[in-house]
């Protein structure tokens, strides 16, 4: 058995990672801008101190108008590496550690600071220029000096400081993940609270138990609304279909119960005395027509059973499942018309086209063979029953119409019910079972269609049926039984 999924924790998770990578982004951008910013500061301090250097150069007050380096009142740091440099002089000045002369030549070359490893530590080295002028009240003007300083301090306390901040941005983020994940969790388990409920009063739902009404809190949350409504509009079709199948099993047991017993006092009338031969004969004949109905229900039964069943493999749309609507309808019309000439009845066929309609053939006559029996049975002698057929290129429509007396309005909702019988015509001496509109809904059902039944205002009923359809053949042949 697979282990079970959490949708809380795989949405605090979710949101948790996300978190954590945003916050891995942040503390690199932290490092990267402390480290930038730093050391742009740092740039700043070096030009500053090399600008002390070159502002302590001055005159040598000596005959050859040169210059020397000042170090009086200058606070040079011992790590700190420099070098001032006269063009004309050579060097004025430099720390006891000297810079190396490839590592002069790189700065040299270079207008901005440039990090060097100077004998195992690492620095941040520039050089400035500037020009002193001695004696600049002289005939010729002077003597110009170019002065070159150069100028070196470790980097190593810059790292520290990132590190510091870094820490701290880590130290903070590390607390704001921990205030974050106990306020998810919270959240989530409030926010999820309506979920539970709605799962608990649907788990309550049994067989005998069909009460259902979804939380409040869940009617109220938009997400929940759509689940809600689907879980209620499907218990409510659940427990219609189980109440059916309890009526069904009742009315049915009720029906065959009530044939047996009828077959069963034909046979202990029959044993209570000594009779003729001739009335064993009629006294068999009545059994036969005892057991004939007790067959004609179980078959309806077993009809009604195959109509409800609704195929729906790979292979339930295939052409096997069509058949031609017109031909169905003729059919029907044929194993009807004994029963119509009995009645004194005329079948009025009126089809304006064919159409193949995605209905077993079989189906589809008993589907018209039932609707023409019933309109038969409660159509006057002298009358007629109308069938008018029309048919589009995506459907068919077939009303069936008789001159009857009509259903009673409020048996119309249950006039599709199995076994129903809330019009007193339609007694077992008619021969019915209460099977055959039920069937037919079932057809109609299962094929995709849909049927009415409607009460004509001068009396009569009209039964429509709209089943979908594959191809439809022009047809104005008026047929009369």
């Amino acid at each position: 058995m697979k282990k079970s999924r959490s949708l809380t924790r795989r949405i605090l998770g979710t949101v948790l990672l996300l978190e954590l990578i945003a916050a891995t982004f942040l503390i690199a951008a932290s490092v990267v801008y402390e480290w930038h910013s730093r050391l742009a500061a740092f740039d700043v301090m070096l030009h500053g101190r090399a600008d002390t250097l070159l502002g302590a150069v001055g005159d040598a007050e000596d005959a050859a108008d040169n210059v020397i380096l000042d170090m009086s009142g200058l606070a040079i740091s011992p790590q700190d590496l420099y070098m001032v440099r006269d063009d004309k002089s050579g060097i004025l000045g430099q720390s006891k550690t000297v810079i190396p002369a490839q590592i002069l030549s790189q700065v040299r070359a270079s207008n901005h600071a440039v990090a060097a490893n100077i004998y195992g530590h690492y620095y941040r080295i520039l050089h400035v220029a500037g020009t002193r002028i001695v004696d600049p009240g002289d005939a010729g003007g002077g003597v110009r000096h170019t002065v070159t300083v150069f100028y070196a301090a470790r980097t190593n306390h810059i790292w520290h400081e990132v590190i510091g901040a870094v820490r701290f941005y880590a130290i903070a983020t590390v607390l704001l993940f921990s205030i974050t994940t106990l306020l998810m969790i919270w959240l989530l388990r409030r926010d999820l609270a309506p979920l539970h409920q709605l799962a608990t009063e649907a788990g309550k739902v049994s067989a005998t138990n069909w009460v259902f009404q979804a939380p409040r809190a869940a009617r109220e949350t938009k997400e929940l609304q759509p689940l809600a409504q689907a879980i209620e509009s499907a218990l409510g079709r659940l427990q219609r279909s189980f109440e059916q199948q309890r009526r069904l099993t009742s009315d049915a047991a009720h029906e065959l119960k009530t044939d047996v017993a009828i077959a069963k006092s034909s046979l202990q009338l029959l044993a209570m005395r000594s009779r003729s031969t001739s009335e064993y004969e009629r006294g068999l004949e009545v059994c036969l027509d005892d057991c004939t109905r007790l067959e004609h229900t179980v078959q309806q039964m077993l009809m009604l059973a195959r109509a409800e069943h609704t195929d729906t493999s790979p292979n339930s749309d295939s052409k096997m499942n069509r058949c031609s609507l017109r031909t169905s309808i003729e059919a029907s019309i044929h194993r009807m018309s004994s029963f119509a000439e009995l009645r004194g009845v005329k079948i009025v066929f009126h089809p304006d086209a064919d159409l193949t309609v995605g209905t077993d053939e079989n189906d589809c006559t008993a589907l018209f063979s039932n609707l023409l029996l019933n309109a038969l049975q409660h159509s006057p002698a002298g009358t007629d029953v109308g069938i008018q057929m029309t048919a589009t290129e995506t459907s068919a429509h077939v009303t069936v119409q008789d001159h009857g007396e009509g259903i009673d309005p409020d048996d119309l909702p249950h006039i599709f019910e199995p076994f129903y019988r809330g019009d007193p015509s339609r007694s077992r001496e008619s021969g019915g079972t209460g099977l055959g509109l039920a069937i037919c809904k079932a057809i109609c059902d299962k094929s995709g269609g849909v049927i009415h039944i409607d009460n004509l205002p001068d009396g009569g009923v009209k039964i429509s049926v709209k089943l979908p359809g594959y191809h439809v053949q022009s047809s104005s042949t008026i047929s009369r039984v």
